[in-house]
């Protein structure tokens, strides 16, 4: 699953505004720290009412990132709704709700954010590889292969899709075409270390595989 967006091209969207010395510093931490420090300063910057329209919808989506790698994932959602109420054609924002609705565990929302993210932004490869992995955590592997084939065409050097279509093979029983997504995952990111240890089991599947077919006796 590829993770929270980043954030440089949401700092763009304060860049040049006029503000008061304290909500400097507090943009600055808000963008640019984590945890409490930057909800602190978030939270700040949102009651300033200093900010409004796609500027307010970029702190909010920012507190929104920083509960999300809390592990708060309502309020992570909660802070998303209002990004997109600001702005509705918020693509980066709405890909992150699914990714905190995929984390809660409530697959078919995750789903339908993916799908309005690409609706807003049809070449948004993060979007199709991320609803992949939640088809394959519905263990629909077609599906999945479906999106990450579609992923790996927009971005030829995408290698978290090539690794996780590789998992799907794998769980297909596929493992000479999973072992080949990880050897192209692994040539993309070198230092991949889960596209090694997948590649590692799927070769080791292979072998006893091999071995159970060698050992069992013929049927009549």
């Amino acid at each position: 699953m590829d993770g929270r967006t980043p954030i440089s091209t949401i700092i763009m969207v304060l860049a040049g505004l006029v503000t008061t010395p304290g909500a400097n510093v507090d943009r600055e931490t808000c963008f640019k720290q984590t945890g409490d420090v930057a909800i602190a300063a978030c939270t700040r910057l949102i009651a300033s009412q200093e900010f409004s329209g796609d500027s307010l919808a970029a702190v909010y989506y920012n507190r929104g990132t920083t509960w999300y790698d809390k592990g708060d994932y309502d309020r992570a959602i909660e802070d998303y709704d209002q990004a997109i109420k600001l702005k509705p054609t918020f693509a980066q924002a709405v890909f992150n709700r699914g990714n905190a609705y995929d984390s809660k565990g409530q697959y078919d929302r995750a789903i339908k954010e993916y799908d309005r993210a690409l609706t807003l932004d049809p070449s948004y490869a993060k979007a199709l590889n991320n609803r992949g992995y939640v088809w394959d955590e519905k263990l629909e592997y077609d599906r999945a292969i479906l999106d990450y084939d579609r992923a790996i065409d927009l971005n030829p050097r995408y290698a978290q899709a090539f690794n996780n279509r590789g998992i799907a093979y794998w769980k297909k029983g596929e493992y000479e075409r999973a072992v080949r997504d990880y050897d192209r995952a692994i040539e993309l990111d070198p230092r991949y270390a889960q596209a090694f240890y997948n590649r590692g089991i799927a070769k080791l599947t292979r072998v006893r595989l091999v071995l159970a077919m060698q050992i069992l006796p013929p049927q009549g």
